[in-house]
């Protein structure tokens, strides 16, 4: 005879040391700040030292670096903790919102509208990056000092951010590279707005020429990382043909192989900061977060 089981509904499904705050102002704008911390500490007000992940496009991330995070700090006992912040949006049937494309684009005076998956243009509101990352440095930062984890001392400073939320981690580092100590740059959208990141790039190593200081000890880092099947799909098991030329069409426009590996060699000789490239065998747009996410997290937390 089968043993007995019965099954209780738990009351809430909870996951240990993680807290959320919906954060919302006069304008009626509201988003979702998620925060992990240390399995090990007994609160979230230790004193201590600590790192500082921050992510954008929270929904679709948190978890997944929290996660990564903890096997990590398993096994690497001796290190100091990994706080993981996402930003995010209050969302209950998506893990995207429509607002990203707002959030996470430069601002510009001149803008070309992406094509979509039918290969005509559709704009899209754009140009909020610098709110964001006041909202991020002005808001989130403070709150997180004073009234989270008022006792913990910040050890390093990481931003990772997927497609246009790369793009916003590139915008971030051209304009403000001493924000963080590493930027993670996954699958940036370097195509969009004809390029235009390309010119931010351009200012951010010009400086190079001016600056004396020969201490490279103290520069930021940059990891780029990308699909080897972004530039290069392959067809879908269900994909028509006629809908996998299309998607060969977009993603021949976009460069992402080309657009990554050329800003990388640039980078490198320009003595401003510490860079890597990764491209991730057989991963696509979507698949890539995945490893890009785990990976960039690992560098971020073996830098010298």
């Amino acid at each position: 005879m089968r043993e007995k089981w019965t099954f209780t509904p738990s009351k809430t499904c909870s996951i240990p040391n993680i807290a959320s705050w919906e954060i919302s102002n006069q304008k009626d704008q509201t988003y979702l700040l998620q925060v992990s911390w240390p399995l090990g500490w007994a609160s979230e007000k230790p004193s201590t030292s600590a790192n500082f992940l921050y992510l954008v496009d929270g929904n679709a991330v948190f978890f997944s670096a929290t996660d990564t995070v903890r096997r990590r700090q398993a096994r690497n006992l001796h290190e100091p903790g990994t706080i993981v912040v996402g930003i995010g949006y209050p969302l209950h049937d998506s893990v995207y919102s429509p607002r990203r494309a707002f959030d996470l684009t430069p601002p510009t005076e001149h803008y070309v509208p992406p094509a979509g998956p039918d290969g005509q243009p559709r704009a899209q509101p754009h140009g909020g990056a610098d709110q964001l990352l006041v909202f991020i440095t002005e808001v989130v930062r403070p709150f997180l000092a004073s009234t989270v984890f008022p006792g913990v001392r910040v050890s390093r400073t990481a931003l990772f951010g997927h497609s246009y939320g790369g793009l916003f981690v590139l915008h971030t580092l051209f304009t403000q590279p001493m924000l963080f100590d590493a930027y993670l740059a996954a699958s940036p959208s370097i195509w969009w707005n004809d390029g235009f990141i390309l010119s931010e790039e351009a200012a951010f190593c010009r400086t190079a020429d001016t600056d004396t200081d020969t201490d490279t000890s103290h520069r930021p880092a940059l990891r780029l990382s990308y699909g080897s099947r972004e530039q290069y799909p392959v067809r879908q098991r269900d994909e028509l043909p006629e809908q996998f030329e299309q998607r060969k069409r977009g993603a021949a426009l976009r460069r992402m192989t080309d657009n990554c590996c050329e800003m990388y060699a640039r980078l490198r000789g320009s003595g401003r900061l510490h860079v890597e490239k990764r491209e991730y065998v057989d991963e696509d747009h979507g698949s890539v977060i995945a490893p890009a996410l785990s990976g960039g997290i690992l560098y971020f937390l073996d830098l010298e």
